[in-house]
Parts: C-alpha cells; sequence; structure tokens
C-alpha cells in the first residue's frame, strides 16, 4: 500500500506546474490555460492567454460539438491530448476543473495549484477584460 501511495504522490507531483512554467507557457502558447472561475471574475483581471469556461460549465462544454464550443468559448474545443493547465483563483476550483477534464478523458493535463494568488504574488502580467 506505502508503494502505492507514494506512486500516487509522485505522479501528481508532475502533474502540478509552478509560475515559472505557466510564465512560458503564457509565452511560447504550447497549453492551453484554462481558467475555471466565473466570467466576472475572469474578466476582473486573468492570466495572458488563458481562457474561460467556468467550473459549473465545463462538463456541458465539453459535450458540444467543436462549432457550438467555439461559438460560445471563442476557442476551439481542445482535443482528449491536447496540453491543458487549469487554473483559478487559489487553486480549488482548478483542481476539480482538473479531475472533471480527467474524467471525461482528456491526458495531457496540468494543474496551476497556485492559480492566480500565486501568479500575482510571483509578479505576473494579468490581463483585465474592457
Amino acid at each position: 500500500l506505502d508503494s502505492l501511495l507514494q506512486e500516487s504522490i509522485v505522479k501528481m507531483s508532475e502533474e502540478i506546474v509552478e509560475f515559472a512554467a505557466v510564465k512560458q507557457f503564457t509565452e511560447d502558447k504550447s497549453s492551453l490555460i484554462i481558467d475555471v472561475r466565473n466570467p466576472d471574475e475572469f474578466a476582473a483581471g486573468h492570466i495572458p492567454s488563458a481562457v474561460n469556461v467556468p467550473l459549473p460549465e465545463l462538463g456541458n462544454a465539453l459535450g458540444l460539438s467543436a462549432e457550438e464550443f467555439k461559438e460560445k468559448y471563442k476557442f476551439d474545443l481542445p482535443g482528449k491530448e491536447d496540453a491543458i493547465i487549469t487554473n483559478c483563483k487559489m487553486g480549488g476550483r482548478a483542481g476539480k476543473g482538473y479531475n472533471l477534464l480527467k474524467e471525461t478523458g482528456f491526458t495531457n493535463l496540468k494543474l496551476y495549484k497556485g492559480s492566480l494568488k500565486d501568479w500575482m504574488e510571483q509578479g505576473g502580467e494579468v490581463v483585465k477584460e474592457e
């Protein structure tokens, strides 16, 4: 049991990203950063290049056709192997979004556990919507 627990902890730690990695992803656009906060929170300030799919909508959003998804969320429905990072304000909702994506069959996921709070504390640029 101990070895199984250790393996699980190591696996999870491989799936957590920190500020420096997320900053790199905002610059090279190699990962889709999904902010699962509510639209008003997202508009008030978010990580550059992040897109918004609120956590309460995430499950249904993933069931939409590619056309419906793009029309509603203004970006392409990600593929199951696309690199995706979830974030929110402090990490709780991002973890739930991460788990929901994983349960839906997405395989290339990372969780920004520190989320926006850590991003701002590290001096990351914050984009505000008009």
